[in-house]
């Protein structure tokens, strides 16, 4: 029936622009026939899109619907899983719940772990990214792992997986702690001497920003074999071009509802100092990547006859390990490496804020000291110089029991999206091809069915207590979903864990946080990209704990 009736408005408006045209004019004219046709067509589409279609004509209709909540404001604001954890809650729905984004674009939510499987994992391959969301990935990471689909996708993460191997990972541990503790060293001095100091050590910081910088650091080593300074050296050409080019600014959502309503390529030629930052920043940073690729090729070419060389030379970095495999062209790599770059070190940043951000709370306070406690009495002190290994922070139960909580509650990645590519179905209910199908991973952390009545709050000690502790206490095994499921699950999943525990194991046993005097921790404005970042970072009381 939808079909029909668009079908009738194309048809419609078409020979309302020829009809007009010809009886403008004595003669007939293509450019003015293509210009009434235009004309007519661009109205009678937008009709049909934003308002006839979404609230008349869908054939899901019959699901159950989300309120239209704040007004005529919320047809350019997007939606975002805090909304779906209360509709997920609220409305009774079997799995999926219909509701319409902005410009009233129709979403099909999946609200159950196994609905999610379904989506995620069993019919994987029927679902690729909605075309409009992969252009803005596209124009900010390249065609790596996290934008290519199908068969080039496959062929990326096949070749992409003996650098996150298990051993590979447990290996790059010391790394983590060694720049985890290069940032303790530095926070201290800014507490300590800093303008901001007081005569206790304390002063405050916005610890995004420090987040960031470590996780910067070592994904260059860990994922280039490269120095950034970033820690020591924050404004260097390459940290301040990463910083214009992937971290959120207050122009960000604007920024990502005109890239939706229009293209990528289009809004980057809109004028203004944020844009040209963005455009000089990404340009910068790929050039760097292309520069570093091409003198390890040309490395690796001098060195044919040493089948060893990059492993005696030292290279064991991620790249390195892709392109020992020989699988990926130059280009290929500077999109793996622009993903690398913003989507597996902005996760990283985003996880470690979020974990300071909830422990700093005045009502967690008894967590903050009892990890304290564990990290003190098992590790060594940052100021000490002794490695600390895989073996010594997976020992840690509840610095691992903390770290899953700080991803439950706060999934850096909030949302998972795709369209069908053809007619498919979710739970017997046929899903159009092209219909926004997404799982909202914030909400389904959270949602009550599966985590409890006490789902939204947080607990780690969900995931000491009891058999299903590996599960932290979910009744489902596929409710945790921070780092998705099936063949477009985290590569870096591992990677992920491990950096996290060590930058929290060096924040919290060397600094209490609290919120600084006079400001309220829920009063935070979140950008809902493709990260769940504070928009400003997080400014955080931070005072040094002596006897580490």
């Amino acid at each position: 029936m939808a079909n029909v009736v668009r079908a009738a408005f194309v048809l419609a408006s078409l020979s309302l622009g020829v009809y007009t045209a010809n009886h403008s004019a004595s003669t007939f004219s293509y450019a003015k026939t293509s210009i009434f046709t235009l004309i007519f067509y661009i109205p009678f589409h937008l009709a049909w899109s934003i308002f006839l279609f979404p609230l008349y004509f869908s054939p899901l209709l019959s699901l159950p619907q989300a309120p239209r909540e704040g007004g005529w404001k919320s047809f350019f604001q997007t939606r975002d899983s805090r909304q779906v954890l209360r509709w997920m809650e609220t409305i009774p729905n079997d799995g999926l719940i219909r509701y319409l984004d902005v410009f009233n674009m129709e979403v099909v939510a999946v609200t159950t772990p196994r609905g999610a499987a379904e989506f995620l994992q069993v019919r994987a391959d029927q679902y690729v990214k909605n075309p409009k969301i992969k252009r803005i990935l596209e124009n900010l990471l390249g065609n790596g792992l996290v934008v290519a689909e199908g068969m080039d996708h496959k062929y990326q993460r096949k070749h992409l997986l003996p650098a996150f191997n298990v051993k590979v990972i447990k290996n790059l541990y010391p790394l983590f702690w060694i720049k985890a503790t290069e940032m303790v060293t530095l926070i201290k001095q800014e507490v300590e001497t800093g303008p901001k100091a007081t005569e206790k050590s304390s002063a405050s910081i916005n610890i995004d920003d420090w987040a960031g910088r470590v996780s910067l650091d070592i994904i260059g080593q860990a994922g280039f074999g490269s120095e950034f300074s970033s820690l020591s050296h924050p404004n260097t050409a390459l940290n301040t071009s990463y910083r214009a080019a992937f971290v959120p600014n207050d122009n960000s959502k604007l920024i990502f509802v005109l890239s939706l309503l229009t293209t990528p390529k289009l809004v980057n030629l809109l004028p203004g100092k944020n844009n040209a930052l963005f455009r000089e920043g990404k340009r910068s940073v790929t050039d760097w990547v292309r520069n570093l690729i091409q003198e390890r090729k040309t490395d690796m070419h001098n060195h044919l006859d040493d089948l060893d060389y990059m492993e005696k030379s030292g290279q064991k970095d991620i790249i390195a390990a892709a392109m020992k495999t020989k699988a990926f062209s130059t280009e290929d790599l500077v999109h793996q490496s622009k993903t690398l770059l913003g989507a597996g070190h902005e996760t990283s940043a985003t996880a470690v804020t979020w974990g300071i951000y909830i422990l700093s709370q005045p009502r967690y306070a008894h967590i903050q000291d009892r990890l304290r406690r564990e990290i003190r009495a098992n590790l060594p002190s940052p100021s000490s110089g002794i490695e600390v290994t895989a073996d010594m922070l997976d020992k840690l139960p509840y610095l691992d029991a903390v770290s899953k909580e700080i991803m439950r509650v706060y999934a850096p990645v909030p949302t998972v999206g795709r369209v069908p590519a053809q007619d498919t179905d979710i739970f017997g209910v046929k899903i159009p091809k092209g219909t926004s199908v997404r799982v909202h991973l914030w909400a389904m952390n959270k949602a009550k069915q599966f985590w409890g009545e006490d789902a939204a709050e947080f607990d780690p000690e969900r995931w000491l207590v009891g058999k299903d502790k590996a599960m932290g206490g979910a009744t489902d095994s596929l409710a945790y979903l921070t780092f998705g499921h099936g063949p477009r699950g985290c590569i870096g999943r591992g990677f992920a864990i491990g950096e996290n525990k060590a930058i929290l194991a060096a924040l919290v046993g060397s600094f209490d946080f609290k919120p600084v005097p006079g400001t309220d921790p829920d009063d935070i404005d979140v950008l809902f990209g493709i990260t769940a970042r504070i928009i400003g970072g997080y400014d955080v009381q931070t005072t040094v704990v002596e006897g580490w």
